[in-house]
């Protein structure tokens, strides 16, 4: 099979914590793997410490000297004369590139790539909002202003979920087609999972720090009745950051403060979990890397909407709410294991065909190589 080349732009990349980063990381291996694509990594943002390179051979990578517009396209312009790339994808976001959300310097000369070079654009985040009184709300126009351009001078785009599409509407002159890829698990993909009834019975509670202090804060009373009708016997709190919100227990059922935790590490540890719980927004749940990632392990998802659904609810949602819990069949007053294996089994299955890396990867390369 023919190699193939592309350049990933990313704004951080392991050993930094950076989402978007994991995110280009396996799929840079899913691509190799499949596809024979080789991947480029240039990462906008130096970690603290150096990456062991094998880690990602054969795929290679390089920073610029600085994390400024300018120090980018200096690196950019000498990457590019000393290799050649058949494609560029680019991993979107209005702070992923400026700390403050002002992304107008980075995109202009991603606007002068996209002249010489074919251009795939992932959107994964599209602008932020806010009150009068936050940042957000007078960097939204420049937001708006940048993601309007991505598309317009992209030959593909993608998101992850139904209302980034609806937002990027009004932004999309052209009417550039964006296609919906949801986000995989970025912690991986066992094989062989035990059944729920095997594993230990734990709650995972994962995440950033503000998503799981927000659940600690709003929805203890929540919590306590998940680890109720699910019979938990520990909680696990996984994610850096520390705070004293963090309880010690929920329930009489002590919360473990794991940290940061290896990505092979926490597999394990998901693997032998039976539930994962997070708070987030019903209509972006594709975005979520934490949801994917319950559902790669077979846990039962369950998402605390933080507010009301604003898009129609889709026929079918790889999660349940809490209130779901609270309805589903019961022995001695905990849910069943066959009505939980039941809901792990569907939530994995959707993954698998759906969201995994490896539907990813190949999405990316029928676009990024068309014919």
């Amino acid at each position: 099979m023919e190699t193939k080349s592309m350049l990933q732009i990313v704004s951080g990349f392991k050993p930094s914590v950076d989402g978007m980063g994991d995110f280009s990381r396996r799929l840079g291996a899913a691509l190799w793997k499949q596809d024979s694509i080789r991947s480029h990594f240039l990462v906008y943002h130096r970690p603290r410490s150096p990456l062991n390179l094998e880690e990602i051979q054969p795929n290679t990578l390089s920073y610029p000297a600085e994390p400024t517009a300018s120090s980018f396209r200096e690196h950019l312009s000498q990457l590019r004369s000393e290799r050649k790339f058949d494609c560029v994808l680019m991993h979107y976001g209005p702070y992923a590139y400026s700390r403050d959300g002002r992304p107008a310097a980075f995109t202009e000369v991603i606007e002068e790539l996209a002249q010489s070079a074919r251009l795939l654009v992932f959107l994964h985040e599209i602008c932020a909002g806010g009150m009068p009184w936050k940042k957000a709300f007078w960097t939204r126009r420049e937001q708006q202003a940048s993601a309007s351009t991505l598309l317009r001078i992209a030959d593909v785009a993608f998101t992850s979920n139904p209302l980034y599409l609806l937002w990027a509407r009004p932004l999309n002159s052209t009417g550039r087609e964006i296609i919906q890829v949801p986000i995989f698990s970025n912690i991986g993909e066992p094989e062989g999972l035990r059944p729920l009834a095997q594993r230990t019975r734990r709650l995972v509670i994962f995440g950033q720090l503000v998503t799981r202090l927000r659940l600690y804060k709003d929805w203890r009373k929540t919590l306590e009745e998940v680890c109720r009708k699910l019979r938990i016997e520990t909680i696990v709190d996984v994610g850096s950051g520390e705070s004293p919100q963090i309880p010690t227990e929920i329930l009489g059922v002590k919360v473990v403060r794991s940290g940061w935790m290896e990505e092979e590490q926490l597999s394990e540890l998901m693997a032998d979990s039976i539930a994962g719980i997070i708070g987030y927004w019903p209509d972006v749940w594709q975005k979520s890397g934490v949801i994917a990632a319950y559902q790669a392990h077979a846990l039962v998802p369950i998402m605390v909407e933080v507010e009301r659904r604003s898009l129609p609810k889709p026929a079918f949602l790889p999660f349940i709410s809490p209130q779901d819990v609270s309805r589903l069949p019961t022995e001695a007053g905990t849910v069943t294991n066959a009505s939980l294996q039941a809901i792990a089994d569907a939530a994995h299955d959707q993954y698998t065909r759906n969201q995994s890396v490896s539907h990813c990867a190949e999405v990316i390369a029928r676009y990024a190589f068309p014919g």
